[in-house]
């Protein structure tokens, strides 16, 4: 079982000590669920998840899916009560592989059916030919529970991977998929290289940190 989650209103990430940690397979269910809550609007996922009525119940399957195909690597943090996360892909590793698709294909259709499964390798595809190829640590998500946005949480599990990169002297990578969240990363040293227009879809902002000394 994971962490009991414990959450106030109220209360700031300063105030309550807050800390990230690494998540294990343990802790899937609930940051399936932090992720799912924290991008219930986002352009992106709705553009890949286009039922209204199985969004709900789908994008937890998605946030557990890419949770599952990332966890080898070690770079998911949590909070302590999954007040927010984020995943993360070490260097040569952001891209996920084709067999990887093949060996999850029944979660991978559970989500999006064959349709819309040919849709998201697509556009999948479409922004990967676009993502850099130096050597990075790169933001594949991150979520803080709409009832704690604004209080830190998201500013802590941020920091700690930050922190893994600027030790090993590399950049790091995002796309955000809103242009409002765009002075938020701006704050943790991210800049927009261009933009990603998706065929008939969203626009996303890559964003790159570029290497440096540990604080």
């Amino acid at each position: 079982m994971g962490e009991v989650r414990i959450m106030s209103t109220t209360v700031t990430a300063r105030e309550a000590g807050a800390i990230a940690r690494p998540a294990t397979w343990a802790d899937a269910d609930a940051v399936a669920d932090t992720l799912a809550k924290a991008f219930f609007d986002d352009p992106l996922i709705c553009f890949l998840l286009r039922d209204e009525a199985s969004r709900p119940a789908n994008m937890p399957r998605l946030f557990k899916l890419l949770f599952k195909l990332g966890l080898p690597y070690g770079a998911c943090d949590v909070t302590g009560g999954y007040e927010a996360v984020a995943l993360w892909r070490p260097p040569g590793q952001w891209e996920i592989p084709w067999w990887q698709y093949i060996t999850n294909g029944a979660a991978f259709l559970s989500v999006f059916g064959v349709g819309g499964a040919r849709q998201v390798t697509s556009v999948m595809d479409f922004i990967e030919k676009r993502h850099p190829h130096e050597p990075h640590y790169y933001l594949q998500a991150i979520g803080t529970d709409p009832s704690m946005q604004g209080k830190g949480f998201g500013g802590v599990v941020m920091r700690r991977h930050l922190a893994v990169a600027d030790a090993a002297g590399m950049p790091a990578y995002l796309e955000s998929s809103k242009e409002i969240n765009i002075p938020i990363y701006k704050s943790f040293g991210f800049e927009v290289t261009g933009e990603i227009k998706v065929p008939d879809g969203p626009t996303l902002w890559p964003m790159w940190r570029s290497a440096r000394p540990p604080a």
